[in-house]
């Protein structure tokens, strides 16, 4: 009589993921690898860790217009932070993606912090896609607490628990963690991306990319 077959289980793939809410080529990078991990013949077994990346930790409070802010970060007219906008704009409505020249920008820490909380559920790759999705349409309410509570219950969040991450301090640490550990790894900008832990991608790669990155680091580990 024939042994049965045993099928080893394949290891677990995993990527690494380093952004901020606010950042348009985080916005982009993190669409361009779902769509590379969802077209993954191994998407399954392939599970997205995100980290924090601030990138203006001493950003006020008080929300912004983009236009202003960047005008200001720039040392440059409005005119030419429209202008540089626009042509962002351009290249991420190209992949059907929304993209509001004229939106609204904030501290992103609370945000970033939601996102540490949404990985205890696994979902914190989820969350962070939806508020980006949220402040890049031009969302006047995007860092409003009750659209920040609305979006994690849409993801299977309890709404009590977001409430109380945001009305104390909880995954600050966290968050400052995460960002000293990439500048550790000499990461200057984000998206950073590093797969399986061995294979490092700096910026919004193509998904041609990520996804021959995802095949090499597969076969170098489950081949």
């Amino acid at each position: 009589m024939m042994e049965p077959t045993t099928v080893a289980t394949p290891t677990k793939l995993r990527v690494d993921v380093w952004a901020d809410v606010v950042c348009p080529w985080c916005y982009l990078g993190e669409h361009r690898l779902s769509r590379a991990i969802e077209t993954s013949p191994h998407a399954d077994h392939i599970e997205v860790e995100v980290h924090a990346f601030q990138l203006d930790p001493d950003a006020p409070a008080a929300v912004a217009p983009t236009l202003q802010y960047l005008a200001a970060k720039l040392g440059a007219p409005q005119a030419q932070a429209r202008a540089v906008e626009e042509g962002m704009a351009r290249t991420v409505e190209a992949e059907g993606l929304r993209y509001a020249v004229d939106r609204s920008v904030g501290n992103t820490r609370s945000m970033l912090r939601l996102v540490q909380y949404g990985a205890e559920q696994g979902i914190a790759f989820a969350y962070l896609r939806a508020m980006q999705a949220e402040v890049f349409s031009g969302s006047p309410d995007a860092f409003e607490h009750a659209t920040l509570v609305r979006l994690g219950e849409e993801l299977g969040l309890p709404g009590d628990g977001i409430r109380d991450v945001l009305s104390t301090d909880r995954y600050a640490d966290a968050v400052r963690a995460d960002q000293e550990q990439a500048v550790g790894l000499g990461v200057t900008g984000v998206p950073f991306t590093v797969v399986g832990r061995r294979l490092g991608i700096p910026g919004a790669a193509s998904i041609e990319r990520y996804s021959d990155a995802i095949d090499q680091v597969w076969e170098e580990t489950n081949g």
